[in-house]
């Protein structure tokens, strides 16, 4: 039997690569202190990137948009009640929207025989898990007359049919009908379209008199769906949106962290090669961005630039531009007296190729600590912006929006709004953390002596 031969790193990947001068340390250095951390960094990093992509799929809810009734505490099936009145109504009665309310008018006929079809109950039941349905009524004895009384009845397919007659005599009492055991009631029977009632003025006293009605409502207990984390305060399943959030916070870190290098790195390469008045100038341009506290600055920023995921990207990119530079430039400085390049000098090489060629090419190999560590403190401060309101608008799943939102009703019980977006906010800073530092003992030529 013939053995395959086997695949070593080296053979794939050489060791002094860019990429190679990177991994290598990493499969090395994996049972070490640092190694541990950087994986493990690097695990919730991955983890959190495929959450980011997967959203659309993995969230059961749509994050926008109500899915269930409000605050619905995490891990259960919470029974939902609601009481409703209508909103439309076709017929003849008059004064119909004084029986929206109990307000001791009520809508009134003065002919038996007249009938209203009121509409548009807001139930808005979400979940086809009915319970139980209700209808209440109120009639005045002020404006009512002897052998005059209401009568009821309920349509689930918007008046094609209708179920039994109830009959209410007693006045100046709200009177509670239970429909449930008529008929099997579904979410859909008791939508704004579907759900009617028909109430008739019906009379023993003959034709002429006076019927005055104070209220009529509806009354639907549900059970609500089962939530991992709870909704908020507008009834948005908390889960879909620290799923979409996650997305919300990576665009927003990538697009930060990714511009400032872009323009921080070749700055400090640029700055640290040449050296005269040209890096003066800009080592106090960066030195006077880099003294402002950072979420203040990018708060200031976030207010010229405006309210947006590439606006606020753009504020926090500013705040770590200096970071980059003042890092680089130093590399640049002790590396451009290599003795390598000291022989690319004496073997005429142009100072553009030795930048690129030599000098940046030794000098990104901090890049990744630096990536890793701006990478975790731009995450906390797109949310803190979001938390005093100058990142993303309110329709935007954002964990510093909902962190925010939520911190104001932790009083009344309602924790779970809060502390999942706090706690995905938690998680990923500290696996960038983790993932910067351990790069940080693992590159570091300084850092491994140490342990050694």
């Amino acid at each position: 039997m013939r053995l395959l031969p086997r695949v070593h790193l080296e053979d794939w990947l050489p060791r002094h690569s860019i990429v190679g001068r990177i991994v290598h340390p990493l499969f090395e250095e994996r049972r070490t202190l640092a190694g541990r951390m950087t994986w493990i960094g690097l695990g919730l990093l991955v983890a959190f990137i495929v959450v980011a992509v997967g959203a659309n799929v993995i969230a059961p809810f749509d994050p926008i948009l109500p899915a269930d009734e409000k605050n619905v505490p995490p891990w259960t099936e919470a029974v939902v009640n609601r009481n409703e009145t209508f909103t439309g109504w076709t017929g003849n009665w008059t004064l119909l929207s004084a029986a929206q309310s109990i307000n001791r008018v009520g809508a009134t006929s003065n002919l038996a025989g007249q009938v209203e079809v009121l509409r548009s109950f807001a139930l808005d039941v979400k979940r086809d898990a009915v319970l139980s349905v209700g209808l209440e009524v109120l009639v005045l004895s002020n404006g009512t007359d002897a052998g005059h009384y209401p009568v009821l009845e309920v349509s689930r397919d918007a008046g094609m049919t209708w179920l039994a007659r109830f009959e209410v005599r007693t006045t100046d009492r709200l009177e509670r009908i239970d429909l449930s055991a008529f008929a099997p009631w579904h979410a859909w029977d008791l939508t704004r379209e579907s759900f009617r009632v028909r109430i008739t003025h019906a009379s023993e006293a003959g034709a002429a008199g006076n019927l005055t009605v104070d209220f009529v409502g509806a009354t639907a207990q549900w059970k609500s769906f089962w939530h991992l984390m709870g909704t908020d305060a507008i009834g948005r399943d908390v889960f879909s949106r620290a799923l979409y959030g996650t997305r919300t916070s990576l665009i927003i870190m990538i697009i930060a962290v990714s511009a400032a290098f872009a323009v921080g790195f070749p700055l400090g390469l640029y700055s640290g090669y040449r050296g005269g008045n040209f890096d003066k100038i800009l080592v106090l341009v960066m030195d006077s961005l880099y003294a402002f506290p950072g979420l203040l600055f990018a708060g200031l920023i976030a207010v010229l630039l405006g309210k947006g995921v590439v606006n606020i990207a753009l504020a926090i990119t500013v705040i770590y531009v200096p970071l980059y530079f003042r890092v680089t430039r130093s590399q640049v400085l002790s590396t451009r007296e290599e003795l390598f390049v000291e022989a690319a000098r004496a073997l005429g090489a142009k100072p553009r190729r030795i930048v690129f060629r030599y000098i940046a090419a030794n000098v990104i190999m901090v890049i990744p600590v630096i990536f890793s560590i701006s990478a975790a403190d731009a995450i906390l401060t797109a949310a803190g912006l979001s938390y005093l309101g100058l990142g993303l608008s309110g329709d935007v799943p954002d964990w510093g929006l909902d962190l925010s939102a939520g911190a104001e009703r932790i009083d009344n019980g309602i924790w779970w709004s809060s502390f999942f977006p706090g706690l995905a906010i938690v998680f990923l800073t500290i696996g960038l953390s983790f993932l910067g530092e351990g790069l940080n003992d693992i590159l570091n030529p300084l850092a491994k002596k140490e342990r050694l």
